[in-house]
């Protein structure tokens, strides 16, 4: 049976569609069959020649079916009565244990091995060198939080604890260096040191009037707390009164952050004690301080033992390079020792709007002499001994500042026929 269809020419319509039987486009105009059925736009040409429709929908029912046999299996009574029945199979009962054993869970996480490292390297920094191995702790703790982050290990506490014992090897070794290298500050007790009175008492007169002009000064800070050690001359005596001069450092222990201060300010508060050779410790009374932080003050003190005597001085004494003189102080609480040497040069600190002439020293200086006196081999006083080089690096430069600067300074607190005199040593 033949499908029905519509004979037309091709239009815009049917143009650009397939022909399902040649699987060509149709053109414009071209004679066509459309099926009635489907709807599908077919050449006439093989409309005509496949004697119907060629699509999918309409094709197959006109297409005559194939019979197709199916294989029979037959079984004999024969084959029925060899049969044997196949053998049971054993079934085995389950484990209990394998029944009821749970699934594996998940493995714990590790411990950093670095967090361990920086621990153990943390521990022996303590009696190794820490400020090596220290830093290697620290090292290794802080990559083994950034790894421990990463991986979601165990060990942050190890890690932190490394990082911290790195810190405190680091910061303990370079402590204990700066007290080893550094100068041991050595105070001695008086008491077991007392000067020889034989000894004093035989010096020439020159060195002798010297040593009895030299004072101990200790300055006690705030609480009664031991402050330190310092020398001073005794430049006149009136009235059962001495005239002392120091360097301001030795009186004033705020004197290194103080700058500035103008002449007449008085020091920090600090107790002062001050020994005369021959009679116990006075309390001592600041009563000037330099001014543009020039080192230098002067302080009054009771005086009781007639061996005490005022140093002998004058302007304007001629200073030379090589000169002889020697020193007299407190070094390391060595009370009333004196240190011999020469004029090594003569040089000038500015400070503030002045300049000092500073006389530079071969004598032995120590914490201990400043404020002490620096004499000229007669026993004229011509400087004050202030500061000195650190002896781990070089010996023989000290250096005092000139007399003639104090006199400058403080003119009005020294007695005209004391300030002019012409002195002399005493006679032998």
């Amino acid at each position: 049976m033949f499908s029905q269809c519509d004979l037309r020419l091709a239009g815009d319509r049917e143009a650009g569609t397939v022909c399902p039987l040649c699987q060509r486009q149709i053109a414009v105009r071209q004679e066509v069959a459309v099926c009635l059925e489907c709807g599908f736009v077919h050449h006439r040409v093989c409309w005509d020649a496949s004697g119907g429709c060629g699509s999918y929908d309409c094709a197959p029912p006109r297409r005559p079916a194939t019979k197709q046999s199916e294989p029979t299996l037959r079984i004999s009574s024969e084959e029925l009565d060899a049969a044997a029945p196949l053998a049971r199979r054993q079934s085995v009962a389950p484990s209990p244990q394998l029944m009821f054993q749970a699934p594996p869970g998940p493995q714990p996480p590790r411990v950093n091995k670095m967090a361990v490292a920086a621990l153990v390297v943390g521990v022996l920094g303590i009696p190794l060198f820490g400020l090596l191995t220290g830093f290697v702790a620290i090292l290794l703790g802080s990559l083994a939080v950034g790894t421990i982050q990463r991986t979601r290990q165990r060990g942050v506490g190890l890690a932190i604890t490394g990082i911290l014992l790195g810190v405190a090897d680091m910061v303990g070794w370079l402590i204990l260096l700066a007290v080893m290298l550094s100068q041991p500050d050595v105070h001695l007790d008086i008491q077991g040191f007392e000067p020889n009175e034989a000894a004093l008492e035989n010096l020439a007169p020159n060195v002798r009037r010297a040593m009895m002009a030299n004072a101990w000064i200790e300055t006690r800070g705030a609480l009664n707390v031991f402050g330190g050690i310092g020398s001073g001359v005794v430049l006149q005596i009136n009235n059962g009164e001495a005239l002392l001069v120091t360097n301001r450092h030795v009186v004033d222990p705020n004197f290194e952050s103080d700058l500035g201060r103008q002449a007449g300010d008085k020091p920090g508060p600090a107790d002062l004690s001050v020994r005369l050779v021959g009679q116990p410790p006075q309390v001592g009374r600041v009563v000037w301080v330099a001014p543009d932080s020039i080192d230098l003050a002067l302080l009054t003190v009771p005086v009781a033992a007639p061996r005490v005597q005022a140093a002998l001085w004058r302007r304007n004494f001629p200073l030379k390079v090589g000169l002889s003189v020697f020193a007299v102080g407190n070094p390391q609480g060595l009370g009333w020792t004196q240190t011999g040497g020469v004029i090594s040069q003569l040089r000038t600190l500015r400070t503030g709007r002045r300049e000092l002439r500073i006389i530079q020293t071969s004598a032995a200086i120590n914490p201990g002499n400043s404020g002490g006196g620096l004499y000229t081999e007669e026993g004229l006083l011509i400087g004050i001994v202030t500061w000195t080089n650190d002896k781990r690096f070089s010996e023989g430069l000290s250096f005092a500042i000139a007399l003639d600067e104090l006199l400058d300074l403080a003119s009005h607190r020294l007695k005209p026929a004391q300030k002019f005199q012409d002195a002399k040593p005493d006679p032998p």
